[in-house]
């Protein structure tokens, strides 16, 4: 029988600030569960999903450049992971965006929305510029410790009411998977490396101010493919 390890209170803490504003709850996801989100607003999520992950890599590095080899090592794997060449996981979400109708070609020659263009350069932004424990806070639990509530929230419509076949909504089963580990992976780094009060506050503020950036983003694109308000 397994034995479940209570969480730390410095965890919680970390999971409070991001369920503050987990984008789980958003209006459009809420919508989305429902059946009900449009299909210009399904591909609109795709379609900024993938500007928003092209931007990540640079995330990534600059974190790393500060980081102690145990959050490299980490931080690296994540991204070879993310960016191999034999099932790239940005070629997955642009399968969910053609799905929906996109034309590929425009989508690759286009940019995001000025909501997706701020989390991606936040983001960017903390990571060159910020402590590494910032900047980890923000990627992998204010951002990607999300993925497994979210994304397991829409799947049955994806399934049930959309219809779409399973290879088209890879990016929903892979990532509610994959990313419990991936977000476990992160907290725990951060409760290695958190060893005073003002970096566990640290983390906590850019947890935080991750999961409202993320939100914003939602917004955008609630906004702008589903409400009809043009944000370009």
């Amino acid at each position: 029988m397994a034995v479940l390890t209570a969480k730390s209170p410095f965890r919680l803490e970390l999971e409070s600030a991001v369920l503050e504003r987990h984008c789980a709850n958003h209006p459009m996801t809420e919508k989305w569960a429902r059946g009900e989100l449009g299909c210009r607003a399904l591909m609109g999520w795709a379609v900024e999903h993938w500007h928003w992950i092209k931007q990540m890599p640079a995330a990534t590095y600059y974190r790393c450049a500060k980081a102690p080899e145990d959050v490299r090592r980490s931080e690296i794997s994540n991204r070879m992971e993310e960016d191999d060449p034999k099932h790239s996981h940005r070629d997955i979400v642009l399968r969910f965006a053609q799905a929906n109708g996109a034309d590929l070609d425009e989508v690759r020659a286009g940019r995001g929305l000025p909501t997706t263009e701020a989390w991606a350069n936040w983001l960017v932004s903390v990571a060159q510029n910020e402590h590494w424990i910032a900047s980890l806070a923000a990627n992998r639990v204010g951002t990607e410790s999300q993925s497994p509530m979210l994304y397991s929230k829409v799947l049955p419509a994806l399934r049930e009411k959309y219809k779409f076949v399973e290879e088209d909504i890879e990016h929903f089963w892979l990532h509610s998977e994959v990313d419990i580990e991936h977000g476990d992976k992160g907290f725990e780094l951060l409760e290695k490396h958190c060893t005073t009060p003002e970096l566990r506050e640290m983390a906590v503020h850019f947890a935080r101010e991750s999961a409202k950036m993320r939100w914003f983003y939602f917004d955008g694109i609630y906004l702008h493919y589903e409400l009809g308000y043009s944000l370009r």
